[in-house]
C-alpha cells in the first residue's frame, strides 16, 4: 500500500483535555499517523493494525505507538530504549513506547495502557506515568481509535498490515503444523505398537491351556550355595500349591539350613507384556493376585529373622539365574534389631541362595510353559482393558493434534494468499 500524501484535519473534543486538533495521514503498511495539538498535549501517535502470531489472519486489534517513525520489529530492542521523533507530551510528560491489543470497535474505558506505556528520560531511565497523565492519555487514545475505526479505507489498512507480516506468519504457521505432524507420526507409531500388543493379548486368550502338574507334597532335598559356590546346607522343599490363587505360581514350603517358611515363585507380572517372561519370587504365601503386594502370609524366618518382600528378575536386563548368580538379592527384615531395614549381610547371603535355588527349581519344571501361559491368561483381561483404554486415549489425542495441524495449515494458506 503506497503512502497517501493527503493529510486530513479533524477537530474533536476529548474528555479531560478539551478541544483537540488532529492531522490524520495514512502511511505505508496500514499505519495511520495522528499529529495532535490541544490543551496540554502535543505530538504524534501512530495507529497500527496488529498482525500477530496465533492471532486472526486479518488483524482485529490495533496498537497505538507514541511518536513517529516505523513500528518496532519483533526483536528490535532499540525502539524500547530510544526516543521516537515527535513523541507526545501530555502535561509536560513525554510519552514513550506503545499500548497494544485494543479492539477498535470497542476500545476499553480505562486502565489499559499496559507496561509498555512509560516515560523515557534523556538519561535512558524510565519512569511510570502518573495517574492523571495515564487517564488523559487513555481518553485521547480512545478518541483516536474510534476515529480510525470509522475511516472509509479501514479494510485497506488491515490488508496492508496483514500483507507486511504475511511471509513471516506463514512460516510460523508452517513450523507449528510441522511440529504437530511430527507428534502425530509418533502417536501413530505408538498406536501401532499398542494395537500389536492388544492382538498379542487376544492371541493369549485364544490359546488352549497347557497341562499343569498338581502340587507334589513329597519333600525334596535341595542343596544351596553362596555366590562363591560355598555350601550353605541342604533345604527340604515341598510343594504346597500350584497355579491356585495367583495364576502360574508355585508355593514352596522350605525348612532346614536355618530357613523356615514359605516362598511363592511365579512369573513377573509387573511388566505389561502379553506373556510374562521374568520371574517374581516372594517371601511368604501370596494370598492375593496383586503383583504389587509386599507383605504375605507365612513369611519365612532366615537366621531367626522374619524376612519379607520379593525379588523380580528380568531376563532382558539381569544376569542369568544360576546357583551362584545373581550374587545379592533383596531381603527386608521384619523382626529383630534391623526390623524395617535390609537384612544383615549374612541373612541376605543365605536368603539369596534360597531364592536362586527355588527359581531354578521353578524354571526346571516340565510344565514351566503351562505355568507361563496360565500367568499370561490370568493377567490378560487386565491387559486387554489397559490396551483398549490406551488406544482410546491415543485416538483422542491424535484427533486433537490433527485438528490443530489442519488449522495451522489452513492459516498458512491464507497468509500465502495474502503474499500473492
Amino acid at each position: 500500500m503506497t503512502s497517501r500524501p493527503a493529510t486530513i484535519r479533524h477537530d474533536t473534543e476529548v474528555p479531560g483535555i478539551g478541544s483537540v486538533v488532529m492531522h490524520v495521514t495514512t502511511l505505508e503498511h496500514g499505519h495511520v499517523r495522528y499529529t495532535v495539538r490541544g490543551p496540554h498535549v502535543r505530538g504524534t501517535f501512530v495507529v497500527i493494525p496488529e498482525a500477530l502470531r496465533n492471532g486472526t489472519v486479518l488483524p482485529s486489534t490495533v496498537k497505538v505507538q507514541f511518536g513517529d517513525d516505523a513500528d518496532p520489529a519483533d526483536d528490535d530492542g532499540a525502539f524500547w530504549n530510544t526516543h521516537r521523533p515527535d513523541e507526545p507530551v501530555m502535561h509536560n510528560v513525554r510519552l514513550h513506547g506503545w499500548t497494544e491489543g485494543i479492539d477498535p470497535d470497542n476500545p476499553p474505558s480505562g486502565y489499559y495502557l499496559g507496561r509498555y506505556a512509560t516515560s523515557l528520560r534523556d538519561n535512558g531511565m524510565r519512569r511510570e506515568l502518573t495517574f492523571g497523565v495515564r487517564r488523559r492519555t487513555e481518553a485521547l487514545i480512545r478518541v483516536l481509535v474510534r476515529h480510525w475505526s470509522a475511516l472509509p479505507h479501514r479494510h485497506e489498512l488491515i490488508l496492508a498490515a496483514a500483507r507486511r507480516k504475511a511471509a513471516n506468519l506463514a512460516k510460523h504457521e508452517a513450523e507449528e503444523a510441522a511440529a504437530l505432524e511430527a507428534q502425530i507420526a509418533k502417536l501413530q507409531s505408538a498406536r501401532k505398537k499398542e494395537q500389536a500388543r492388544l492382538n498379542a493379548v487376544l492371541g493369549v486368550l485364544r490359546r488352549r491351556p497347557l497341562p499343569i502338574r498338581p502340587a507334589d507334597p513329597a519333600p525334596v532335598k535341595v542343596p544351596i550355595v553362596d555366590n562363591a559356590s560355598e555350601s550353605m546346607g541342604v533345604l527340604t522343599v515341598r510343594e504346597v500349591t500350584v497355579n491356585e490363587v495367583v495364576p502360574g505360581t508355585v508355593v514352596y514350603e522350605v525348612s532346614g539350613a536355618r530357613v523356615e517358611g514359605r516362598f511363592t515363585v511365579g512369573r513377573d507380572r509387573s511388566q505389561p507384556r502379553p506373556v510374562p517372561e521374568g520371574l517374581r519370587v516372594a517371601y511368604g504365601h501370596m494370598a492375593s493376585d496383586s503383583p504389587f503386594a509386599i507383605r504375605q502370609e507365612r513369611e519365612p524366618e532366615i537366621n531367626g529373622v522374619r524376612i519379607g518382600g520379593y525379588w523380580n528378575w528380568d531376563h532382558r536386563s539381569s544376569d542369568a539365574v544360576t546357583p551362584t548368580t545373581p550374587a545379592r538379592l533383596p531381603a527386608s527384615a521384619y523382626s529383630g534389631v534391623r526390623a524395617g531395614m535390609s537384612a544383615s549381610s549374612a541373612t541376605e547371603r543365605r536368603a539369596s541362595a534360597v531364592l536362586r535355588a527355588l527359581a531354578l527349581r521353578y524354571l526346571a519344571r516340565r510344565d514351566a510353559a503351562g505355568l507361563q501361559l496360565a500367568a499370561a491368561q490370568g493377567q490378560a483381561p487386565h491387559l486387554l482393558r489397559k490396551c483398549r483404554e490406551q488406544l482410546h486415549e491415543l485416538r483422542i489425542e491424535r484427533r486433537d493434534l490433527q485438528s490443530q495441524a489442519s488449522r495451522h495449515r489452513a492459516r498458512e494458506e491464507q497468509y500465502r494468499a495474502l503474499i500473492g
